[in-house]
């Protein structure tokens, strides 16, 4: 990314980190450089315009070099056009049945964190190459690339014809992309956002191999009819105590 691009992804993220992914479970430092001046800007949840443009020129004044986000490019090259062929090759048996079509181009951007987001239109991944731990090997840093891509790119597959359709909420939604991650590329579950919730047991129920390989979207879709039944019973139930109890 350039500096404008890098410094409105970072923008863009702390609006999405109040208004939503924190209550995910998410931390805001895998979406930042590890500065305390950004640290300091996410941490607080309103700004004004003219904070937000302080913060922007020390970003870009302070921080941004083009070379921080160049440090996976070989890799990117020799290892993730590889990984996601992968999952097209896997995948496009399934994908035909889903009624899914594969994009005819994926663009991949690197900006400073941790980890990876897509945006769906265009279709893009964007991948945060800069917050290793001090000492990580280069075995493991090509191995978190490769999944983080294949994990991205499952995203960008289904996200419109599937997610948005049956209307999956943050939680579900990574829970059907961690199942088909780790069915067919042994790719790790994000335990650190979900693994603890009850959404992954309710997901397993439904998002089998034999639902992958035949009728994702049905199994979607009778997923979440259940998963809205199963809240309105919780939320009827609480009333009710509520009521007892008043």
């Amino acid at each position: 990314m350039t500096s404008e691009e890098a410094w409105n992804f970072i923008k863009g993220m702390h609006r999405r980190f109040h208004s939503r992914l924190k209550h995910y479970g998410y931390g805001y430092q895998s979406f930042i450089p590890k500065h305390p001046a950004m640290s300091e800007m996410c941490d607080q949840e309103k700004l004004t315009p003219e904070q937000f443009t302080e913060y922007r020129k020390i970003f870009i004044d302070q921080i941004y070099n083009k070379e921080d986000l160049r440090q996976m490019d070989s890799v990117l090259a020799e290892k993730a056009v590889p990984a996601l062929q992968e999952i097209v090759k896997v995948l496009r048996p399934f994908a035909t049945k889903w009624g899914v079509k594969f994009p005819h181009t994926v663009e991949i951007l690197t900006t400073y964190g941790g980890g990876g987001s897509y945006n769906d239109t265009p279709s893009r991944i964007i991948y945060r190459v800069t917050n290793w731990k001090d000492g990580t090997p280069q075995d493991s840093k090509i191995l978190w690339t490769t999944e983080v891509l294949q994990h991205e790119f499952i995203h960008l597959l289904i996200e419109q014809s599937i997610i948005d359709k049956y209307s999956v909420p943050q939680d579900l939604k990574e829970q059907i992309i961690d199942i088909i991650g780790v069915e067919y590329f042994g790719i790790p579950m994000q335990d650190k956002q979900f693994g603890a919730t009850p959404c992954r047991a309710h997901a397993l129920q439904y998002i089998t191999r034999e639902a992958i390989e035949n009728d994702l979207p049905g199994a979607v879709q009778r997923m979440m009819a259940d998963w809205s039944k199963k809240k309105q019973d919780e939320l009827a139930l609480h009333l009710m105590k509520k009521n007892q109890n008043g």
